[in-house]
């Protein structure tokens, strides 16, 4: 028995817009799905797939995800990293701040990596600010790089 969510018919490019059956314009209506205007024809992008998926199935891991949606176990774990999908707090595997290694639900960086990180980010845009990283030094003063081929 072929799968539900294994239906060719979902497999889409989210940059089309045109209907497959009807030929007139999908909207899309959030949650990965897209719904033509004129024949109500519906289709779903990866992201509507797993979702109806973990609806229809609840909580389920990335091989099980994977297999019952025919979606790539990468294109999972990316939903992960972007916080589209998260972790259940009663799962025995879960994801990892890529910055500190703290134990994580969703995306790529936990609360406090993540505020550092915008913290950073907002900092360095303010015009006439110039952050020194010295992986060598850490007094952070700046130098002549010696040219070892003078030596």
């Amino acid at each position: 028995m072929e799968d539900e969510f294994n239906d060719d018919s979902y497999n889409i490019n989210p940059s089309i817009i045109v209907c497959s059956e009807c030929s007139g314009i999908m909207r899309y209506k959030g949650a990965g799905r897209y719904v033509c205007e004129d024949c109500k024809h519906e289709v779903l992008d990866d992201f509507g797939k797993v979702r109806q998926f973990l609806e229809k199935r609840g909580p389920s891991n990335v091989f099980e995800i994977s297999a019952g949606t025919g979606i790539p176990r990468s294109v999972v774990n990316k939903l992960l990293k972007d916080g589209r999908l998260q972790v259940s707090p009663h799962s025995e595997v879960g994801l990892v701040c890529s910055r500190c290694g703290m134990a994580i639900r969703f995306g790529e960086y936990c609360n406090r990596c993540q505020e550092e990180i915008s913290n950073i980010e907002a900092r360095n845009k303010k015009k006439g600010i110039y952050n020194v990283f010295n992986e060598e030094k850490e007094d952070g003063k700046m130098r002549f790089l010696q040219d070892d081929k003078k030596k």
